[in-house]
C-alpha cells in the first residue's frame, strides 16, 4: 500500500502544482478574497472529477484484455506527462498572473474545472490504468491510489492558497521554483516508464 500512495501522491502533487486555468484561479482568488476563496478553488475537483473517473475507469477496463489499445494509451499518457513535465520545468521561471474581477461562485469553478482538458487528458491516459490495476490488486489499493492521488492534488493547491495569501513573495522565491522543477522530473519520469509500458504491450 505505501508503494501505491506514494505514486497517487506523486502524480497528484504535480498535477496540483502544475500551472494552468485552476492554479491561476487559486492565486488570483487568493490574492483578492483571501485563503478562504483560494482553499475553495484547491478542493474543487472532489466535486467535479468523479464522473471523469468512473468512466475512463470503465473504457480501461473493457479494454483491458486488448493489448495493442492499452499499449496506445500508455504512450498517450507518457506523451502527456512529458508535456506536463516540461511545461511545470519552464514554468519555474515564469511569472504568475493575477486576474479575477470578483470572488467567483462555486458553480463557476466548477464550471471553469469541467471546462480544464487537464483532468480529461490525464484520467483517460494516466489514471485509469493504474487505479483499474490498484483495484484489480486490491480495494484496499484502489481507493488508496484515489485517496493519495486527491491528497496530493488538492493538499498541495491548498498550500498554495495559504502561502499566497501569507505572502506574495512565496510565489517567486526560490524554493517554490526548485519543488516545480522537481514535480516536472517527476511526471518526466512517470512519463519515461509509461512509453516502456506501451512498447511491452
Amino acid at each position: 500500500l505505501l508503494g501505491v500512495f506514494t505514486v497517487g501522491f506523486l502524480l497528484g502533487a504535480p498535477a496540483g502544482i502544475s500551472p494552468g486555468p485552476m492554479l491561476v484561479l487559486i492565486i488570483s482568488e487568493t490574492f483578492r478574497h483571501g485563503i478562504r476563496a483560494g482553499a475553495k478553488v484547491a478542493f474543487i475537483p472532489l466535486l467535479t472529477d468523479l464522473p471523469v473517473v468512473l468512466v475512463s475507469g470503465f473504457l480501461y477496463a473493457e479494454l483491458s484484455n486488448m493489448d495493442f489499445l492499452l499499449g496506445a494509451v500508455s504512450l498517450s499518457g507518457a506523451v502527456f506527462l512529458t508535456y506536463l513535465g516540461s511545461r511545470s520545468i519552464r514554468a519555474a521561471s515564469a511569472e504568475i498572473p493575477d486576474f479575477t474581477p470578483r470572488p467567483l461562485h462555486l458553480k463557476e469553478l466548477m464550471v471553469a474545472n469541467l471546462l480544464n482538458p487537464n483532468p480529461y487528458l490525464f484520467w483517460f491516459t494516466v489514471g485509469a490504468p493504474l487505479m483499474v490495476r490498484s483495484f484489480q490488486q486490491t480495494w484496499g489499493s484502489g481507493i488508496t491510489f484515489l485517496f493519495s492521488f486527491y491528497l496530493g492534488l488538492c493538499g498541495v493547491k491548498l498550500l498554495l492558497a495559504i502561502a499566497a495569501g501569507k505572502s506574495r513573495n512565496f510565489l517567486h522565491c526560490m524554493l517554490y521554483r526548485r519543488i516545480t522543477q522537481f514535480l516536472g522530473f517527476a511526471l518526466i519520469g512517470f512519463a519515461i516508464i509509461l512509453f516502456r509500458d506501451g512498447l511491452i504491450s
